[in-house]
């Protein structure tokens, strides 16, 4: 009886051994979410698989569909991220990416905005002198395409227009307060404050005013205060702990 065959692309997002040879390896993709599969035999060292199954390479693979692990019978790489792999900092940011479109991935389902965003963002930060910039970019795009989007431009209580102050942003609300309503105290959680050049990246970052973010001389620091923000907002209004966060903000 002779098997179905089927392909499917997407970036590999990690491996694990298996028995002596075989690997079994995520991939996330547009038409499929997280996909598990095994390659039978790829630990062998002249294996047709070796080089190819890796951990952040975008690749096309060919394989047997099954009602347990699909079994993978051919493997092209379409993209293995070279200049990225150089440079361990960035590797551990591409990670703690992969980690979070995990956590956001479910099986059989579609879900073209993470992997473009995704596969973008892997692609900028090789080339950038600011990869946590993009990072920031791709968490807050995020946080928006799951329904939590932050008001950057109002006050969450009294919705007037934010003044050039310093304010207040609230992690689990998903904005800020003006210092009107601080008082009121409408937010139970920690109130993170926000220097005006921190609320000038949000708000470019809103509306997708990305040159002026690049050619923009934001400081180490404010790049870092507005990362930290994000991770928070992740955390606390979508429930997601990541792993790698503490690894690739050092």
């Amino acid at each position: 009886m002779k098997y179905r065959q089927a392909t499917l692309t997407g970036l590999i997002t990690r491996c694990t051994k298996y028995k002596e040879a075989d690997l079994i390896f995520t991939l996330i993709s547009e038409e499929q979410g997280l996909t598990k599969f095994i390659a039978r035999g790829a630990k062998k060292p002249k294996s047709k698989f070796s080089g190819h199954i890796e951990s952040l390479n975008y690749v096309n693979i060919y394989y047997k569909p099954s009602k347990g692990i699909n079994s993978v019978t051919q493997v092209e790489s379409i993209n293995s991220f070279l200049d990225l792999k150089k440079t361990y900092d960035l590797v551990i940011k591409a990670q703690y990416l992969m980690e979070l479109s995990e956590v956001l991935s479910m099986e059989n389902e579609k879900n073209p905005f993470l992997m473009k965003a995704l596969l973008g963002t892997l692609a900028q930060l090789s080339n950038s002198k600011i990869p946590d910039l993009h990072i920031g970019i791709f968490e807050f795009e995020i946080l928006n395409y799951q329904g939590f989007g932050m008001n950057v431009f109002k006050c969450l209580n009294c919705r007037d227009p934010l003044l050039k102050l310093s304010h207040f942003f609230s992690s689990t609300l998903g904005g800020f307060l003006c210092n009107k309503c601080l008082s009121e105290n409408i937010d139970n959680g920690e109130l993170i404050k926000v220097s005006i050049q921190e609320q000038v990246i949000l708000r470019n970052i809103a509306r997708k005013n990305y040159r002026a973010l690049i050619e923009n001389t934001f400081s180490d620091n404010d790049i870092s205060s507005i990362r930290a923000l994000l991770q928070k907002s992740i955390k606390d209004i979508m429930d997601v702990q990541l792993k790698t966060s503490k690894f690739q903000n050092n």
